[in-house]
């Protein structure tokens, strides 16, 4: 047996002992008006015991309309099994989702095997900087309602030779930003999918800068509504567009502002995507081209005026082809389905070049229209409608499908000839750039949006259901 066999059946064997030791779930505690505010918790780990950790959301003060937040208990979660692969160090910037237009999520290093379950939920995928996994989490997942019904969230770097923990942070709010990492300062952003009549998101939101080596926050910048969507980092500035109606782009050192624009509609999950100093990006009526220098709109694409049931274009995260932007969006309809649309526009002036419809679905609690990604000029997308397409990106032409079954995530494609794709339920399907399935398995992942995350030796998978696997991807590969 190899070692990249082997580490699939200790990590199993791993996994099935995981459910027999007893991993306390988070429990809640309501705090009382008088309860004093704490700082927000920081601690480096040196071992890999469990501890208990109470902490206390950062406040300046409780108000009515904050005194509902909750104090929680839970264990800190620890490596469950790891086979321990050297990693040679990556240290480059991550500057956008999924760290690529093309959002084919492929990072040159690698990494030991190993699965952690810390318990709170995982929405996007992890970045890597130098031997750290940085992750961010939402708090725990309510799987009867598909909802994250509290305001926390947090940051784990987890060591990517054994699996780790070296250190994490706590939030005030849920974290659905992938972290975006340049030159060793971490960005990321707080909010919740909460809609009220003048903005989304409530609580704590804010865009944080975080050190990667020991989770101290450098600055915050506080925002009305939520930022959920994944920031760019282009030329020493942020930009992030939000809940508020709102694109926006602060000082990356000082967290100061130096541009907004004033949108009139709200970005929910569309993370934006930055090519040749242009950012993209879906809000709840309208696809933007903005220079990310000034803030000037280059171009604007008002769908909903088109489509008055449209839904979803905020949720979905475009990909760029050769001046191409692929993205996807969702019609309802009265008996609560929605047709889910995979549209391209032309990057120069907004033009739609083709929409496809990928067909009929249950409308879904939380994200619509999963993001895109492109791969060779294969436009290549799941959706609720648990059907994956790879389509041309020229000419919107299908290429040929796969049934998947329900998902809200999106692929990869590692090394320039295996798809791979997991489903709601944790099903990976591996597939070639023709659409053969060459292999499927069962894992513990219950994926949220954008969940793949190939290096130069593993796979690794995050959850809604708190798991973290990495895999080796040579095993996965082969028979």
């Amino acid at each position: 047996m190899n070692r990249c066999q082997l580490a699939i059946t200790v990590i199993s064997i791993a996994l099935a002992a995981s459910w027999a030791i007893s991993i306390v779930n988070i429990t809640s505690i309501k705090t009382s008006t008088s309860t004093a505010i704490t700082n927000t918790v920081t601690k480096t780990i040196t071992s890999t015991v469990i501890e208990t950790i109470t902490y206390t959301p950062q406040y300046t003060n409780i108000t009515s309309s904050n005194n509902n937040q909750l104090k929680y208990q839970f264990i800190l979660p620890y490596a469950l099994q790891s086979i321990p692969e050297k990693s040679n160090g990556y240290w480059r910037n991550t500057i956008m989702f999924e760290g690529n237009p093309q959002h084919n999520y492929v990072i040159s290093t690698r990494t030991g095997y190993f699965i952690v379950n810390v318990t709170w939920g995982i929405v996007v995928p992890p970045a890597i900087y130098g031997d750290l996994l940085l992750v961010t989490t939402s708090g725990l997942f309510n799987f009867s309602t598909s909802s994250f019904p509290f305001n926390n969230g947090s940051v784990y770097a987890i060591n990517v030779t054994n699996g780790a923990i070296v250190w994490y942070r706590v939030f005030p709010n849920q974290i659905m930003t992938q972290p975006i990492i340049f030159n060793g300062i971490m960005i990321i952003g707080l909010g919740n999918s909460v809609l009220t009549p003048t903005y989304r998101g409530t609580g704590i939101n804010y865009l944080a800068a975080v050190n990667v080596t020991n989770g101290e926050v450098l600055w915050n910048y506080t925002t009305l509504g939520e930022d959920m969507p994944t920031p760019v980092y282009y030329r020493g500035l942020v930009i992030e567009a939000d809940g508020s109606d709102e694109v926006f782009a602060l000082n990356a050192t000082t967290g100061k502002l130096t541009w907004i624009d004033e949108l009139g509609s709200y970005d929910s999950m569309s993370s934006l995507l930055l090519v040749n100093g242009i950012v993209y990006f879906g809000t709840s009526t309208t696809f933007w081209s903005i220079n990310a220098t000034t803030g000037n709109v280059i171009w604007s694409d008002y769908l909903y005026g088109t489509y008055q049931n449209m839904a979803g274009l905020d949720d979905s995260s475009p990909a760029y082809y050769k001046g191409i932007i692929a993205t996807s969006f969702t019609l309802h309809n009265s008996n609560n389905t929605m047709n889910v649309m995979l549209a391209a526009f032309n990057a120069s002036n907004g033009h739609i070049l083709w929409i496809l419809n990928e067909g009929l679905s249950k409308i879904t609690p939380n994200l619509e229209a999963p993001p895109v990604i492109i791969y060779n000029g294969l436009v290549i997308h799941d959706s609720p409608v648990g059907v994956l397409y790879v389509v041309n990106a020229t000419n919107g032409k299908v290429l040929w499908t796969f049934k998947t079954g329900l998902t809200l995530s999106n692929a990869v494609v590692v090394f320039n000839k295996f798809i791979i794709i997991q489903n709601r339920t944790g099903e990976l399907f591996i597939l070639t750039l023709n659409g053969s399935l060459i292999k499927e398995i069962y894992t513990p992942i219950v994926p949220g949006a954008g969940n793949l995350l190939a290096t130069g030796n593993s796979l690794i998978l995050v959850g809604v259901n708190g798991i973290i696997e990495s895999l080796p991807l040579f095993t996965l590969l082969h028979p």
